[in-house]
Order: C-alpha cells, then structure tokens, then sequence
C-alpha cells in the first residue's frame, strides 16, 4: 500500500475522537485563521487537537529505539502503538493485517512536524530511509508472479508505485542481460485530475505504457470521484466472492518485530 502522509495521519486526528466539520468554502479563512481552524476545501478540523495528533506521534518518535527505518517499518510500529492505545486508523489496521504502508513523501505531514520536535525539542533523532522504501517495494514486486496496481489519486505515491516496475526490468537487465520491460500486468486508475495539465496525478495509464510502467491494453482509467467510485468497486468485489490465496508480507518487518511489544508497552 501506498499513501500520503496526510491519508495517514489525518485519520488518526478521527481516531481520537478529534471532529471534523463541513463547511462553504467561501468562509474567510483570516477569521479560521484567528479561531485557529483549519480548511481541507469544505472541511474544517481544530488546529489545536491537530496538534494533540502531532504530539502522540511525536512521543511514539520519543519511545523509538534509534535506528534507521523504512517508512513502511515505521508505520508497522505506529500501528502496534495506536492498535495498544485502541485508536482506529489505517496504520492500526495494516498493523493487524501485516500490510506494509509505504510513504514516499512521509515528511509532508504531520509526521515530518512531529519529527521536527521530537529533534529540535527534545534531540531525538528519527531517520526513516525512503531507498530502503524502494528496495523493499521492489522486492515485493521482484517476489510477484504478476503484479496489478490500483491508483486512487496520483502523486509522489503512484509514480513510485510504478516505477517498481521500470526498476525491475533494469535490475534484471544488470543480473541476466536480457532488456525487456516488465510492466504491471493490470492497472486502474480513479482520479478527478486531467492529462493536458502535465502533471502524473492526471497522467493516463497509456503513457504509462511507454515507460514500461503498464502493461498495453491491460488497463482501466476511471476519471471520477473515489468517494463513489470506491464504494462502487468495493461492492462489486463482494458480490463476485472471488476465493484467492492472501499474500503474506511479514518479511518487510523482519527487522522491527522485535520492538512491538517496546513500542506497545510504552
């Protein structure tokens, strides 16, 4: 799974019981500004209880043995914490699952304020390796018979996503001679951005194909809001029934099992 930081660390502010509002997005922001509110377009969240977010991360940081982590290592911990805390959220449910959660661009979020404290407060330093990220990510892929990938949205987390596929066909290249691309067998993407603007989070799935990101004619591309379309595929998913062999993905956190119970116990 791949995220912002944003997706998961705002869920977390929910978890807690923190509100969420629903606002014109026409309000003035100068007075959200003086009440210390914040706008997500016609969403409004309490930039104090924000912080009361970015503290709990930030003592998480704290209890932290030193080391060096992938962002994926890092939210497997996170989410042992909260599941300990009884706190709802992506990461406590990855946790569960051992599903690894790579975050590309972690430091554009809160965790990259909570790790700005945690160091110039209180002089803990927190590195997670965002190569480490990519080699992990590829190994999944290099480990896949077949790999599919579904995009909702774009981004810093999707173009890594892909390039996995461009990494595996060079490291190949370098291991066995042989140059030839090894795209994701199937693509979907749910986006509401457009291609002319130039930017990847708009970026069809058949320019994809020229980087030997996609596979050709393998592909769909839904430009829709993933709040319905999402519910959509979800349900059309469980309707089907569809029996297969669950991946198991613990290796990734081979390194870090070992600290669960540290970190829980804090």
């Amino acid at each position: 799974h791949g995220s912002t930081g944003a997706n998961v660390s705002e869920d977390i502010y929910a978890g807690l019981g923190f509100p969420y509002a629903r606002t014109n997005p026409c309000i003035d922001d100068s007075l959200l500004l003086d009440l210390k509110i914040d706008r997500f377009y016609d969403v409004l969240a309490d930039e104090l209880l924000y912080r009361e977010m970015e503290k709990l991360i930030m003592q998480f940081i704290l209890d932290l043995p030193e080391g060096i982590y992938s962002s994926a290592e890092f939210l497997y911990l996170l989410g042992a914490r909260l599941d300990s805390l009884g706190v709802p959220s992506i990461v406590t449910s990855a946790y569960r699952k051992k599903v690894p959660v790579f975050v590309p661009a972690i430091v554009d979020s809160g965790y990259g304020i909570a790790a700005l404290q945690a160091l110039r407060l209180h002089g803990k330093k927190l590195i997670i390796d965002q190569f480490k990220d990519f080699d992990q990510l590829v190994r999944i892929v290099e480990e896949s018979i077949k790999t599919g990938v579904i995009y909702i949205g774009g981004g810093v987390p999707k173009d890594t996503v892909q390039l996995t596929a461009v990494a595996k066909s060079l490291l190949k290249l370098h291991k066995e001679g042989v140059d030839k691309p090894t795209p994701h067998y199937y693509a979907v993407q749910i986006t509401t951005d457009s291609e002319y603007w130039g930017g990847l989070s708009g970026a069809t799935l058949e320019e994809a194909v020229s980087w030997g990101k996609v596979a050709e004619d393998n592909s769909a591309d839904a430009r829709v809001d993933a709040t319905i379309a999402i519910p959509l595929l979800v349900s059309a998913l469980e309707e089907l029934k569809i029996q297969r062999e669950k991946k198991t993905f613990g290796w990734v956190f081979r390194e870090v099992e070992g600290l669960v119970d540290k970190v829980k116990n804090k």
